[in-house]
């Protein structure tokens, strides 16, 4: 989970775990193994966009998916 660089870096670490944690009930619930998945919140220290402005700060707020073979 991650988040823009708006409000203090603490609530943002939170925020961003909180977001990864639902996306991942959100797939338990739909029949994956909770024991295949991890969230981790990684605020805002990973942008793909600048946080100037409201597009670039929109597109940090987000959740990614990182497959690995088991």
């Amino acid at each position: 989970g991650h988040t823009d660089a708006l409000g203090p870096q603490s609530f943002n670490l939170q925020l961003s775990q909180r977001r990864a944690k639902t996306v991942m009930q959100y797939l338990v619930d739909k029949g994956v193994e909770a024991t295949r998945l991890s969230a981790e919140g990684e605020g805002e220290f990973s942008p793909i966009a600048s946080n100037d402005a409201e597009e670039g700060r929109a597109q940090n707020r987000r959740v990614e998916f990182k497959i690995t073979a088991q």
